[in-house]
This record gives C-alpha cells, structure tokens and sequence, in this order.
C-alpha cells in the first residue's frame, strides 16, 4: 500500500495528500495557539486585577492607619488637656508657697498617672551604664561604667526607647 492511500471505513483505499494532512495540522496547532493566548490573556487580566486590588488594599490600610493615630492622639491630647488646664489654675491661684507646692505635686502625680496609662515608664538609672538606652553625656572617677549622676530621665514606652537617658558615667582611670 501507497504511503499516500490510507482504509475508509468501508475498506477501500483513500488517498490523503501530504498538503491536506499538513494543512489540518496547521489548523489544529492554531487552534491550539488561539487557546493558550485566551488563556494567557485571562491571566494577565487576572494579575491586573489583583494587583489593581493589592494597590487599593494598601491605600485605604494606609488610610485607615491614619485615622488610628489621629484618634490616639486626639486622646492622649484631650488627657493633656486636664493637666494643661489645672497648670493654668495653679498658675492664676493666689496662695501661699506651700499651697502651690502641693497643687504642683497634685499635678504631677496626675501626669505620672497618665503616663504610666498610655505605657510610659522610667528607665532605671541605678547600676552599670547601658548603651542602647542611655547616653554619656560625661565622665568622672569611680567603678567602671557605673552611672555617677543623671542629667534628664528616659522613658520606655513598652519596650521601645522614646528618650535616652542622659548620664554621667564612670570610668577607672
């Protein structure tokens, strides 16, 4: 049998020309292509839409953020407001030293209070010099690294450092 002739289902012999074989294949391999660029035309559509999504999920985390610290600081602002209002009394009040001591000490226990509220502590100051959260502002003689004096407090707010402080340190010479 001809490499061209090829069984019919009734038996007999038909002929296929190498053009029409090359030509169905043709048609299937574009048919295939058109498949697979739809389908990559669908994911690039995809990947767009997402990415679209991901640009406006972070806009509006970001908004939203915004509007947190905004809230936290009307807060503790409204809180230091208190405080602001009873120095001002303090200040307008016609008393004796002794009066205005203890409303000042009264004052300062109300903003040592909303500190600690909003998480704000002292760093320790007793003890060897710790440089991730003080800072040497002087020497003198003694124990090394022993603080000797302190210029200005720190303050932790939670484990972060919101102030140094500021120290005199010693070191044996």
């Amino acid at each position: 049998m001809d490499q061209d002739e090829r069984t019919s289902e009734s038996g007999e012999p038909t002929e296929i020309s190498d053009g029409e074989s090359l030509e169905a294949q043709l048609e299937s391999v574009k048919e295939e292509l058109s498949r697979q660029t739809a389908l990559a035309q669908d994911y690039l559509d995809t990947a767009r839409r997402v990415k679209a999504e991901f640009e406006n999920y972070k806009k509006r985390v970001a908004k939203e953020k915004e509007q947190i610290i905004s809230c936290a600081n009307e807060r503790l602002l409204c809180d230091l407001l208190i405080i602001y209002d009873d120095l001002q009394r303090a200040l307008e009040a016609e008393c004796g030293a002794d009066e205005l001591r203890e409303g000042v000490s009264k004052i300062h226990a109300n903003m040592t209070a909303l500190l600690q509220e909003n998480g704000v502590r002292e760093i320790p100051v007793d003890g060897k010099f710790d440089p991730s959260c003080q800072e040497a502002l002087a020497t003198g003689e003694g124990d090394d690294g022993r603080i000797l004096e302190v210029y200005q407090k720190g303050y932790f707010l939670g484990n972060k450092v919101l102030r140094t402080s500021k120290v005199k340190v010693a070191r044996s010479e």
